[in-house]
């Protein structure tokens, strides 16, 4: 085979060597993935990865090298409490916050007004201990997107979800949790109430619209410390 250079002139054979290994194109040539990483969430939603390394890059106008890192999803299951590992696998079931309005209204001609009434100093008795818990929406599914109120549970939306007393669940029985709690004048801890589906600080887990299970989706709880006291919220817990 002969070779030219750009004056028009043919390469001696012994200068050949030279210029077939500089215009030689080579492809970016990558190893095999690695094994994948340990979980990076002990307990609840995380990320783990693996890699692979450059065995030879593009030369002379080859292809690029492609991406050397995956990621995927994970679930880490090491809580520190099983009581933990069962609240982050609960769904919260939703339904507009204005059917708590009409629970509150219906107050005075219930018959569960005169057991406020008898067992007011009771904590599933006292209004006061309703509560709200803010979440970021991560996910959700395309039927909530024309489905009011449910639209406002888009990617990205802040909402803010009462705990009233009707869903309010007995979590343990004081032996069982050291989050009981102690009512004034007692010595005897009593047990925590809370909202099926309400979550874990800084965690993931997965909500659902009770009147219509198509919308559902995942979102992040932004309530970091203990829930707080709220005149306003756009869903209800179940």
């Amino acid at each position: 085979m002969e070779l030219w250079n750009v004056s028009g002139k043919q390469i001696k054979p012994d200068c050949r060597p030279f210029f077939v290994s500089l215009y030689t194109i080579l492809d970016c040539l990558v190893s095999e993935w690695g094994a994948w990483s340990e979980c990076d969430a002990s307990c609840g939603t995380g990320m783990m990865s693996r890699n692979r390394t450059v065995v030879r890059p593009a030369q002379n106008g080859g292809k690029h090298c492609p991406s050397l890192m995956q990621k995927r999803g994970c679930q880490g299951f090491k809580c520190q409490h099983h009581q933990d590992r069962r609240v982050m696998r609960e769904m919260a079931l939703l339904l507009p916050a204005s059917l708590s309005k009409s629970r509150h209204e219906n107050d005075t001609s219930d018959i569960r007004r005169n057991l406020r009434l008898r067992y007011r100093d009771s904590f599933k008795h006292n209004r006061g201990n309703e509560y709200c818990v803010e979440f970021e929406v991560l996910k959700a599914s395309k039927a909530c997107h024309k489905l009011p109120p449910y639209d406002k549970l888009l990617e990205g939306d802040r909402v803010v979800v009462r705990c009233d007393l009707e869903a309010l669940q007995r979590d343990a029985t004081p032996t069982e949790t050291s989050n009981s709690v102690l009512d004034e004048d007692q010595t005897t801890p009593q047990p925590k109430f809370r909202c099926r589906g309400e979550g874990m600080p800084g965690r993931n887990t997965r909500w659902s619209a009770l009147a219509a299970p198509s919308c559902h989706g995942k979102w992040l709880r932004l309530t970091l410390d203990q829930p707080k006291k709220c005149t306003e919220s756009q869903f209800i817990f179940v």
